[in-house]
């Protein structure tokens, strides 16, 4: 209890010093949705291209400031704009959390679907590892997150690291 009080104290801080946000998207970010039965019939290539998608939203999203709360923040969130939104109608963003976890979601869910379509790997900007292996570790780790142990910030920072490292830029061409 003591976190969450504390939480929502720097919120408020950080909420006057900062005119109530540093999330500011830049466009109106969708909130994207689970694949639906439609997805299921997408070819490998349309997979491929749904993901790639998926992470340039999810990329648009970080770059304005978007950022995933942690079990804490959420709920400083939340008794903050209890307190905060009767006294001065300013109510505390979310940072952009639900659409990146949203988009963070739809990538898992993409991956699986290759995965199961027996679609092959494409490399990955981790070393040695190539988005159908990236699959396996995602799916380690959101279920520790949506499991007991929670949005912790540490757990959080290995899911942003692993989709971090999804996309691989295209080599340059020769002459570049």
């Amino acid at each position: 209890m003591k976190r969450v009080i504390a939480g929502a104290a720097t919120l408020f801080a950080a909420m006057v010093s900062a005119g109530c946000s540093g999330y500011r998207p830049s466009v109106l970010h969708p909130k994207l949705k689970a694949p639906t039965a439609a997805d299921i019939e997408l070819t490998c290539a349309q997979i491929d291209l749904a993901i790639d998608r998926t992470d340039t939203v999810r990329w648009l999203i970080l770059d304005d400031g978007g950022k995933l709360e942690t079990d804490d923040e959420k709920a400083a969130r939340y008794l903050a704009n209890t307190v905060l939104v009767p006294l001065l109608w300013a109510p505390a963003s979310d940072e952009g959390n639900a659409v990146l976890d949203a988009a963070d979601r739809r990538l898992l869910k993409l991956l699986q679907l290759k995965r199961d379509r027996r679609c092959p790997a494409r490399p990955t900007m981790l070393p040695g590892v190539d988005d159908l292996a990236l699959t396996a570790q995602l799916e380690e780790l959101m279920s520790r997150i949506d499991g007991e142990e929670g949005r912790q910030p540490q757990l959080l920072r290995a899911r942003s690291v692993l989709l971090d490292g999804l996309r691989v830029l295209p080599a340059a061409a020769a002459g570049d």
